[in-house]
């Protein structure tokens, strides 16, 4: 089983989700188990969303709205 500390750093290190299946098993577990990795996992993919958007801004070409 996986402390949070140990679930934590898998995730935002992107271990988790090239893990092998007992690894992402286990990583699942802690996940279902603990409300606190749970809201910390949705957190983290909203602001996963929000850099993306941000990165995808940065390089649109300057001059062009949105509208265009």
């Amino acid at each position: 089983m996986l402390t949070c500390r140990q679930y934590i750093f898998e995730l935002t290190s992107g271990r988790l989700a090239e893990a092998t299946g007992v690894a992402r098993f286990w990583g699942t577990q802690h996940r279902l188990m603990c409300r606190r990795c749970r809201a910390f996992t949705r957190n983290d993919q909203q602001l996963d969303g929000i850099l993306a958007g941000y990165r995808d801004h940065l390089q649109r070409p300057q001059g062009k709205d949105e509208h265009d």
